[in-house]
């Protein structure tokens, strides 16, 4: 297998970009089964920070060509510098034929490529619903399945946070499927095993090594993702600021601590539990009925046939059966059926499409509902309805 121009640019970035994410996370290497490993594979895992697929090629012995979502496009530095690694555009949620058959040519030609079965960063802690077509898509490569696992990863920059914290990183590579079992296996027993297999939760593992995590405002923006106060179950309410955040409507008050741990909640001591606790309460809210208004919000619309691109001011209300963009010269009501391949980009952008139009809706936790609550309600609404 002779080298292309991304295996040469990985080897030459691969000792410095090494270094410094072995200072910036304190990595320290639980197992890594990549070190010597000769054939093409995939490589699954757990997404929890921006650099997940940096850290894994750091600590792999070849370039693995990772599935990269079409937002990480859209800057032009970004883009030139993951089509010279060779990574692989993929529209988020949405069947992408030409990245598959490019992941697939990778694989003929030796390469190991990656991607993360979750489709976005871990917003609580704990492994998210995998894609089920990861399933097939392995059944379809026939190559040895590895999963990397970054504990302590999460709670270094937890997605909804302003700040990373200085704490322990333990990077754990093994392999969880080789070339006979996925043979034996439907694609349907593959899901069901990689769903165990990849099942991690940040703060059971915390509470074990009780690492100490430093950092400032350890609780600003946690209202990104958590969005109904347990103790009065008022609903886009909480509000946070350094350490500390509280509920606006009963006044009771809550803190993240250097452990990642919430204090002054009887109820949940982490964001896991919280956030799982909150999901149950999204069908009462449906069928209680809400509106939220959100002013000022910065609408992004990009018609991926022609290319052309177009950003506006909206003042957007979202309500059971519909959004209402309003802007100054203009109003648009998207029914919420019509909407497809939903999903939240980086902290606080909610991208979806109408036809061959992909909207992008930039959120601001100071200004607008939370993030994680418009997403969460949308794909509930469309669950029940599909």
């Amino acid at each position: 297998m002779s080298l292309t121009g991304g295996d040469v640019l990985y080897y030459l970035l691969k000792p410095p970009v090494k270094w410094f994410l072995q200072w910036k996370f304190n990595i320290q290497v639980e197992s890594n089964a990549l070190e010597s490993v000769k054939e093409p594979y995939l490589l699954l895992g757990h997404h929890v920070t921006n650099e997940d697929p940096i850290i894994s090629n750091a600590y792999a012995n070849r370039l693995i060509r990772y599935i990269a979502g079409d937002a990480n496009q859209d800057h032009w530095l970004k883009k030139h510098l993951l089509a010279m690694l060779e990574s692989i555009p993929f529209a988020k949620n949405r069947a992408d034929a030409k990245s598959i058959r490019r992941m697939v040519r990778h694989v003929r030609e030796g390469h190991p490529v990656g991607l993360y079965p979750e489709g976005g960063r871990n917003w609580d802690g704990a492994t998210d619903t995998l894609i089920p077509s990861t399933a097939k898509l392995i059944k379809l490569l026939k190559i040895p399945v590895y999963a990397a696992f970054f504990k302590g990863g999460y709670l270094s920059r937890p997605r909804w946070a302003s700040y990373s914290r200085r704490g322990k990183l333990v990077l754990e590579i093994k392999k969880v499927f080789d070339k006979d079992l996925i043979t034996r296996k439907t694609a349907g027993e593959l899901h069901a095993l990689l769903v165990e297999k990849l099942s991690y939760n940040e703060f059971v593992w915390q509470r074990k090594h009780r690492i100490f995590f430093k950092g400032k405002n350890l609780a600003e923006y946690i209202e990104r993702l958590l969005y109904i106060c347990p103790a009065c179950l008022s609903v886009n309410a909480l509000k946070s600021q350094g350490n500390k955040f509280h509920c606006s409507t009963c006044k009771a008050e809550y803190e993240v601590d250097y452990y990642g741990e919430i204090l002054g909640c009887p109820d949940f001591q982490d964001t896991v539990s919280w956030n799982r606790w909150q999901r149950t309460q999204l069908p009462r809210l449906i069928q209680q009925g809400f509106s939220f208004s959100n002013p000022g919000m910065l609408l992004e619309i990009k018609d991926v046939n022609k290319g052309r691109k177009e950003k506006e001011k909206i003042h957007l209300t979202f309500s059971q059966d519909k959004l209402v963009l309003n802007s100054d010269t203009d109003a648009e009501v998207i029914e919420l059926m019509n909407i497809g391949s939903l999903s939240i980009t980086f902290q606080d952008v909610v991208e979806f499409y109408l036809g061959t139009r992909k909207y992008r809706l930039i959120f601001d936790p100071q200004r607008h509902m939370s993030v994680k609550l418009f997403y969460d309600l949308l794909a509930e609404i469309k669950s029940i309805n599909d």
